[in-house]
């Protein structure tokens, strides 16, 4: 009888073992698909399109009209760098709460034209809608606001 009752605590913590493997793994997919994601929105300013850059974020997000305006203001004024590190990522499988160190380099159309650099922690709140994730709030839009290059200073 004593060794059943290793064998099944033995089992137990296997199973436990097993249980914590598959969060860890669900964990550490969900962060790689978090970071995928804001890689495309990074790639997609690079490439003037904001379109997909848009694609990231539910269309019945609070100022998703105000955001893609100024996300197609920002383009047509200026060619955008971006560099993005994940500061903190909480949240399941299902639901997530990022805070970004985003940084944007923002130049001028103009031949010979200024450039710009933001750099500003950004927060987003995500969820997942079937296979992807979606933005359903971030903050502050003003750092994609378009860029004034009258004044040079960066902001």
């Amino acid at each position: 009888m004593a060794a059943t009752g290793r064998r099944v605590g033995h089992g137990s913590s296997l199973v436990r073992v097993l249980i914590l493997l598959s969060t860890l793994s669900l964990h550490a997919d969900t962060h790689a698909e978090v970071v995928d994601l804001f890689a495309s929105m990074t790639a997609a300013l690079s490439v003037d399109n904001a379109a997909e850059f848009m694609a990231a974020f539910d269309r019945d997000m609070p100022d998703y009209d105000k955001l893609k305006a100024r996300i197609g203001a920002l383009l047509d004024a200026a060619e955008i760098g971006s560099d993005i590190e994940l500061v903190k990522d909480d949240g399941n499988e299902s639901r997530r709460s990022v805070d970004l160190d985003w940084y944007l380099e923002v130049k001028s159309r103009v031949a010979g034209g200024p450039v710009l650099r933001r750099r500003q922690v950004v927060h987003c709140d995500l969820r997942k809608d079937k296979k992807h994730w979606r933005i359903i709030s971030i903050s502050p839009l003003d750092f994609f606001a378009a860029a004034s290059f009258d004044s040079k200073v960066n902001q």
